[in-house]
């Protein structure tokens, strides 16, 4: 099973092919920490699908997102300049 990419915060659930029962788990895997983990601890994860030669594959990442703290909504009415890679005055040098 460590026939994928080991990355701190990454993981990947395989078909479970070897399943001959109803309670044996449909998928099987795991993933690499990117920091100790307490017994008791919620870990978060996102996983994605994705097809591979030997059959599909959820890969595995830790859910470590958090909102910026400095992020202001615009308000109503304020403009956002749109970028232009057309615009010569817009490149500073």
């Amino acid at each position: 099973m460590k026939n994928h990419n080991e990355r701190p915060g990454k993981g990947v659930l395989f078909t479970n092919d070897k399943r001959k029962t109803d309670t044996q788990p449909h998928l099987k895997g795991g993933f690499t920490a990117d920091r100790d983990i307490k017994q008791g601890e919620w870990v978060k994860l996102a996983g994605w699908r994705k097809p591979t030669p030997v059959g599909e594959l959820i890969s595995l990442a830790q859910d470590n997102f958090m909102p910026d703290p400095n992020y202001k909504k615009p308000t109503e009415g304020s403009t956002v300049r749109e970028y232009s890679p057309h615009r010569d005055d817009e490149i500073p040098f």
